[in-house]
């Protein structure tokens, strides 16, 4: 089955606590989850090519998580993308990117490669080339269209992504079902409906998990680490881990 390789192109939330990049990873360096603004930038750094990228997948449509997207189709506009590319995400991402795109890159979308659109809803499917994804629906903006998490395989190994969210089933679901679970957790013990945090949510998440599974926390400010927690990490802007 192989590794997974995850790189953290950041790892911040919107306000970009002391100077972090806005949070986004990729997968086995083809499978961007999430286009946070800096998200181009990032992957040079990284040695990332992003031609190379396969799907880009949105769990919501704050600009935190989304903004970047624009700046990925230029690049693909410009810089020789041939290769098909597909961008998932929950209803209305379609619309909105294009919006966006045309209104600051007249002619983004004039393009020389099939770029295939995919919107799921809860409990919905989608195959990415190796890459088996399941949509879950989490408790985030509810003036959003839909707030997804995502259930994934990948070579035959299990991981999830919780994407912006509060305590529910669903990332509990996620939870137990996987061999790395990516979790965004957006304070140490504020509590705030719509995020996870670190003192109450996250033990619970960690006690649901199998006790050799990976749980890896994004969104935090830069000195926090993840305690005493059994097999968690806090990950780090520009850091690659493979697993």
């Amino acid at each position: 089955m192989g590794a997974l390789d995850f790189a953290f192109v950041g790892t911040g939330n919107a306000f970009a606590p002391g100077g972090l990049c806005w949070n986004g990873f990729v997968v086995d360096d083809r499978y961007l989850f999430e286009a946070p603004p800096q998200a181009l930038q990032s992957l040079n750094r990284m040695g990332i090519d992003a031609n190379s990228l396969e799907a880009v997948i949105l769990s919501h449509h704050h600009g935190d998580h989304f903004l970047g997207l624009p700046f990925l189709l230029l690049h693909w506009k410009y810089f020789g993308r041939t290769r098909p590319a597909t961008i998932v995400g929950p209803p209305g991402t379609q619309e909105l990117a294009v919006a966006i795109g045309r209104s600051v890159y007249p002619g983004l979308f004039d393009i020389a490669y099939d770029l295939r659109w995919v919107e799921l809803a809860d409990d919905e499917s989608a195959q990415v080339g190796d890459l088996r994804l399941t949509a879950r629906r989490v408790e985030h903006d509810a003036r959003l269209s839909l707030n997804l998490g995502y259930q994934c395989e990948l070579r035959g190994r299990r991981f999830a992504y919780t994407g912006d969210t509060g305590f529910c089933e669903a990332v509990v679901a996620m939870a137990r079902a996987s061999e790395v679970l990516i979790a965004e957790c957006s304070s140490v013990d504020e509590r705030v409906p719509i995020h996870l945090n670190l003192v109450d949510d996250i033990p619970r998440l960690r006690d649901a998990m199998a006790p050799e599974a990976r749980l890896i926390l994004t969104h935090l400010a830069p000195d926090v680490t993840a305690g005493n927690l059994r097999n968690t990490s806090v990950a780090r802007d520009l850091e690659r881990c493979r697993i």
